[in-house]
């Protein structure tokens, strides 16, 4: 870990008068709980001559322990005063999960979501540094959303994108999708040859999928009665990362997703 900023929730280290350091003089972080650290559930068979997976699950999140410290006067460090501490801990230690991103090379589109826990570093009575531990809400880092555009003329016309994400499996992104015809609206996806099906749908109506929910433009379209409930997801495989989505009605779509980044600073 070679940076010395870091941006979180809008605001930036430096603009505090901070940077990361070190008390050890040891440089970076002083430890790292690796992402992307799976534990696999088996059943024992053969008298324990073979083990048979039956679940596979990450266990924990990512943890992140580094210190900061004032911006160094002619290379000497000077004391945090109370106030001080008092409105970093405000800033860092909040109660909600907000965007961490590190400003280091090749992290320009790579970012974390949670919060930190925050303890003084005193000498002699005064506090000089600053411990922090941030606490992810992900056993990986996030790159920055991706967007697609799709504008389909035509009837059953396809659209094919690479799913970038380095954990393989499937994502649920926001997609916002204009009716240009009426019809059933059918969303194939070849990855996983999944069907999103919405019935009588009207031209000029926009859909709104999260992975939570689905919403209508139109107050006369009961969404409930005509949605398959199979909600549209980007996926990939070991072997395939090509999404091929066919829609069986002309839209106009924008689909926007973070991809999982499997990376530690």
């Amino acid at each position: 870990m070679i940076a010395t900023d870091f941006e979180y929730d809008g605001e930036y280290l430096k603009n505090h008068g901070f940077i990361i350091c070190d008390s050890s003089d040891q440089g970076g972080f002083n430890s790292v709980d690796s992402d992307s650290q799976f534990s696999f559930n088996s059943v024992k068979l053969m008298n324990g001559k073979l083990h048979q997976l039956t679940t596979s699950q990450y266990d924990d999140r990512i943890e992140i322990q580094f210190q900061i410290c004032k911006q160094p006067s002619k290379a000497m460090l000077t004391p945090i005063s109370v106030y001080e501490s008092r409105e970093i801990k405000r800033w860092l230690n909040s109660p909600e999960y907000k965007k961490f991103k590190l400003m280091q090379p090749n992290w320009g589109d790579i970012y974390m979501e949670g919060s930190f826990n925050v303890r003084d570093i005193k000498f002699s009575g005064e506090t000089y540094f600053l411990e922090l531990t941030f606490i992810s809400n992900r056993p990986f880092a996030l790159h920055e959303p991706v967007t697609m555009k799709i504008h389909t003329h035509s009837p059953n016309e396809s659209y094919s994108f690479f799913d970038i994400s380095d954990e393989i499996g499937y994502i649920y992104p926001d997609v916002k999708i204009k009716c240009l015809q009426d019809g059933d609206l059918k969303i194939v996806n070849s990855n996983e040859n999944r069907t999103t099906i919405m019935k009588n749908c009207v031209s000029g109506e926009i859909l709104t999928f999260t992975k939570e929910f689905i919403l209508s433009s139109s107050k006369n379209h009961k969404i409930q009665n005509d949605f398959n409930y199979t909600f549209f997801r980007i996926s990939n495989s070991y072997k395939n990362r090509k999404n091929i989505l066919t829609f069986s009605l002309p839209v106009e779509a924008t689909i926007t997703y973070s991809p999982y980044v499997k990376a530690v600073s």
